[in-house]
């Protein structure tokens, strides 16, 4: 094996003056480690990754891949790629994770460089496209970014045996990027979409160990298993092209995965301008190589047969939310999935997506309580309420109102930590909100109708109208100690506060 190359990301390979500047190509920065810098032997083995990938039938328009050692990701990468050379690209945008530099938005490499290296050669880049990206707040990630990164660097060898003629758009996404910058830059991206453009998202899956700080299956007799249905759970909600679901499913579980902003992009693309199919092909782990679960890489394989479209707009939600019987226990399973997803690390969140998305009673926005209540014996010596937290504004749509307010829950401050163990032993109550409405003065709350909330001298309290019945407190008891949970004296109720109030729609486990 030649020289280690993984020193050189800092120099810049010259290779042609143009114009007033200096073109220059980007140099491989991991060949020598995470695959050979032999360039017969990387192509022989790329091949034979390739002829042992499964034939699809279909035209990959976008992939999902993973950028580990070749070794351990080498023969996943070839399947979700391998249909790639059937879309006769002409173009690809080649999304995937900064792992050195943390930002928001992408990162577009350095003015001047027209090509990616790797011992196979060289790889062109779409200078006109990384132009017009160029011109975007959402593109201004630091190009420095791509010197010692690997994340796409490794698709490349695979790229240039299935799509030899075809010009990159590298995109580096930052960890930092949230769900409406992930929106703005697919929004930019599709304007790049055409019938010769496929999309490559560059990511692994789950890093489990004590080395990255994720661990939750250590103690398990099957951590292989149990990654991979992890791992199975992201990927479908991936290849249903489903953003929330998948967004909502890492997000929860906390689970690792690298590439998680960059593909957040390409849900966002997929779903607003694609027509077409998805499929996980291959769900695997780096442990099956080593047989080291205590330190492991799950990756997978997704790719995605259609067409692009035009952008499609999201419809705007309309009228209050109004839930039926169904869409009441739904929303108490999310509450349950997204504290089982949260505490045990798995894929409760994904399954429920699998099985309520597109719902567009839940798309309407809401604040959102979830109230957790011990059951048995734990009532008896510990008294019912485990939990209360929520979202009081109408700011975003109820699902996302439900899942939020059972995170909070689960570490509301008054009481310990919520333990998976004690899921079997809590009931879940679900408080659906009405926007808040300033009120005058306290002869306009009902009791057991209305819920309220307190604000004065910077401090703000608020109960639910179930709390004042359950409590069997008068109006003018509740709003004392309405006042004292705002830290505020018992009366500061009686002058110079705001008051506001609403109503909620009320479900609970059981009932």
């Amino acid at each position: 094996m030649g020289m280690n190359t993984s020193c050189l990301p800092a120099i810049m390979l010259l290779v042609a003056v143009a114009g007033n500047g200096i073109a220059s190509v980007r140099p491989p920065a991991v060949a020598g480690s995470f695959y050979t810098d032999d360039a017969q032997a990387l192509r022989l083995q790329v091949e034979k990754f390739l002829q042992q990938a499964e034939d699809t039938g279909s035209q990959t328009r976008a992939a999902v891949a993973p950028h580990a050692g070749f070794v351990y990701s080498g023969p996943t990468a070839a399947t979700a790629l391998a249909g790639i050379g059937a879309a006769d690209p002409e173009r690809v945008i080649l999304l995937g994770p900064s792992h050195h530099l943390a930002f928001s938005g992408g990162a577009l490499p350095a003015k001047g460089v027209t090509a990616f290296a790797t011992p196979l050669g060289r790889v062109v880049v779409d200078q006109s496209a990384v132009a017009r990206l160029r011109g975007h707040e959402e593109f201004q990630g630091p190009s420095g970014a791509h010197g010692p990164e690997h994340s796409l660097e490794v698709e490349l060898p695979f790229l240039q045996l299935v799509a030899p003629d075809a010009r990159i758009v590298p995109v580096l996404v930052g960890v930092n990027t949230d769900r409406e910058t992930s929106r703005h830059m697919a929004r930019i991206l599709a304007e790049l979409l055409d019938e010769r453009t496929v999309v490559v998202v560059s990511s692994d899956f789950t890093h489990h160990g004590e080395r990255y700080g994720y661990a939750p299956f250590e103690d398990h007799e099957d951590v292989g298993g149990d990654l991979i249905s992890l791992g199975r759970a992201t990927a479908d909600r991936l290849a249903a092209v489903d953003p929330d679901g998948f967004w909502y499913q890492v997000e929860v579980s906390g689970d690792t995965v690298c590439g998680r902003r960059p593909l957040a992009v390409l849900m966002e693309l997929l779903s607003h301008a694609f027509d077409g199919t998805g499929s996980v092909l291959d769900v695997t782990t780096s442990g099956e190589a080593t047989g080291n679960f205590e330190l492991s890489v799950t990756y997978a394989a997704v790719s995605f047969a259609g067409a692009w479209t035009s952008w499609r707009a999201d419809p705007a939600p309309t009228g209050p939310v109004d839930l039926d019987h169904d869409q009441e226990e739904a929303l108490l399973g999310l509450a349950r999935a997204t504290l089982e997803s949260h505490l045990a690390h798995d894929g409760a969140v994904a399954g429920w997506f699998a099985a309520h998305a597109g719902d567009p009673g839940f798309d309407r926005p809401a604040g959102a309580f979830v109230t957790v209540h011990n059951t048995g014996r734990r009532a008896q010596r510990e008294g019912r309420l485990r939990a209360c937290m929520g979202v009081i504004e109408a700011r975003q749509p109820v699902v996302d109102a439900v899942i939020s307010a059972a995170l909070s829950a689960a570490r509301d401050p008054r009481f310990p930590p919520l333990k998976l163990d004690e899921l079997d032993e809590v009931e879940i109550e679900v408080s659906v909100l009405s926007p808040a409405k300033p009120v005058p003065g306290p002869d306009s709350v009902e009791v057991g109708v209305h819920g309220v909330i307190l604000s004065k001298s910077g401090r703000r309290a608020v109960f639910l109208p179930q709390v004042a019945p359950e409590q069997g407190w008068t109006r003018d008891e509740m709003l004392n100690h309405l006042s004292r949970k705002a830290g505020l004296p018992t009366d500061a109720w009686r002058s110079g506060a705001d008051l506001e109030v609403f109503t909620a729609q009320v479900f609970g486990e059981g009932e």
